[in-house]
């Protein structure tokens, strides 16, 4: 799962990276054609103002989101991490022992009574079954169907 934020990260810097290139050359582009009108064009009184700066406009918005595109990934998607169910069972052998399935007063077993009762069975299956699960096995040794099962893995995947 870590190998599909990594790819999807990289994938996000180079279109960033490729917009920030085409907005570069549009920008030059720009500049060029704002000289020329500020030059010719504003001696005889036509295109002056605001509306001269009119070619700026799309360079600058591409800068914006190709910077945008590339500084969002850095910043969000950590490169080797981890998330998802199979986050529990990286956390080490203590989190699988049976004093936290059991819900003694260790930290672990507090969590995981705050948890609806059917998400808590759900995550107690998938730390009982070595941290990743197909969700038919959910769905076959729960007795869920495969609507609840899916909604359920959902809301513990949103709040890992």
């Amino acid at each position: 799962m870590g190998g599909d934020h990594n790819a999807l990260r990289n994938v996000l810097i180079i279109i960033g990276v490729i917009i920030l290139g085409v907005s570069a050359y549009l920008l030059y582009g720009a500049l060029v054609m704002v000289n020329y009108m500020a030059y010719y064009h504003c001696m005889g009184g036509m295109m002056c103002g605001m509306m001269m700066y009119y070619p700026l406009f799309l360079p600058v918005a591409l800068l914006t989101v190709g910077a945008v595109m590339i500084i969002l990934p850095i910043i969000l998607i950590k490169p080797g991490a981890t998330q998802g169910l199979s986050y529990a069972t990286e956390q080490g052998d203590a989190l699988v022992s049976s004093s936290m399935v059991g819900g003694s007063d260790d930290y672990y077993g507090r969590f995981l009574k705050l948890l609806p009762k059917a998400e808590r069975e759900v995550l107690e299956y998938v730390i009982k079954s070595g941290g990743e699960v197909f969700q038919y096995q959910i769905m076959k040794d729960l007795g869920l169907s495969k609507v609840q099962a899916w909604r359920i893995v959902r809301r513990l995947e949103e709040k890992a």
